[in-house]
């Protein structure tokens, strides 16, 4: 009878550990806390897929996106994040977020299946957000393929626009660092493509927020350009092209093999 009550309580202890390997994230980076949603997803053993927003979006946004990826058999990890780039700069914020992924793999997924490298979606700033850790943080120690939607990792000519008031209005930090001359977008710039990490850019010839060559990769054997027409940046992530084409890139399905997921 001992031994049972031992074996239980060591069974408790187990499981508390994992929970607490799981929420000590939360902890140390409330503002990078994981929805509840994608803590049940991951306890079934899906291959996560990290997914940012916008600037000053919800993770609402990427809500297509995410019910995609769970259809095609994904954890999709969304933040619990008010609006990304409120108040708070592009350096900053990568650097939570790379502490957040070297949290996440060292803490073994709350316990659950343990995985080499896993992919990344990023829409707009997100996807800027996401190349920094990749090229410039090490991030491909953690990412093994990133697709960005209307991201502009090469700048944007606007956003000197927000440079007079950054220093005033906080939600324009991370506006001004999206400048194609700002410090921040000069040192991405620098950075190499890890031959690594695979890297893909959707972007459309109507989106004058993000215009195709603000967000145009270069030619390398682990890059790929896709350019779509008839939509505006806001339209993107909710595209079921996008969609499809996020799927393809991560699966390496055809289309009529994915229009089931749709």
């Amino acid at each position: 009878m001992m031994r049972v009550i031992k074996d239980i309580k060591g069974l408790v202890d187990i499981i508390l550990e994992k929970e607490r390997r799981g929420r000590i994230i939360d902890s140390l980076l409330p503002a990078w806390k994981i929805s509840d949603e994608s803590y049940s997803l991951l306890r079934t053993g899906r291959t996560p897929v990290i997914v940012i927003q916008g600037y000053l979006m919800k993770r609402e946004s990427m809500q297509e996106v995410d019910n995609a990826l769970k259809d095609a058999g994904f954890a999709p990890i969304s933040f619990e994040l008010k609006r990304l780039g409120k108040d708070k700069d592009m350096k900053t914020l990568a650097s939570e977020l790379r502490l957040f992924l070297e949290l996440f793999f060292k803490n073994n997924f709350n316990g659950t299946k343990k995985y080499a490298r896993i992919p990344a979606i990023g829409f707009s700033m997100g996807g800027v957000l996401l190349h920094y850790i990749v090229r410039a943080m090490d991030g491909a120690s953690f990412i093994d393929r990133l697709i960005t939607i209307a991201s502009p990792i090469n700048g944007l000519k606007y956003a000197i626009l927000a440079a007079p008031l950054k220093n005033i209005i906080r939600t324009l930090r991370s506006a001004y660092d999206l400048w194609e001359g700002s410090d921040f977008i000069r040192r991405l710039k620098k950075k190499p493509f890890p031959p690594s990490c695979y890297f893909v850019s959707i972007s459309s010839e109507h989106d004058w927020m993000a215009p195709p060559e603000s967000c145009l990769l270069p030619e390398l054997p682990n890059t790929k350009n896709i350019l779509l027409s008839g939509m505006f940046h806001s339209d993107l992530p909710f595209s079921k092209k996008v969609k499809t084409l996020i799927m393809e890139n991560l699966l390496e399905l055809s289309y009529e093999k994915l229009i089931k997921y749709f």
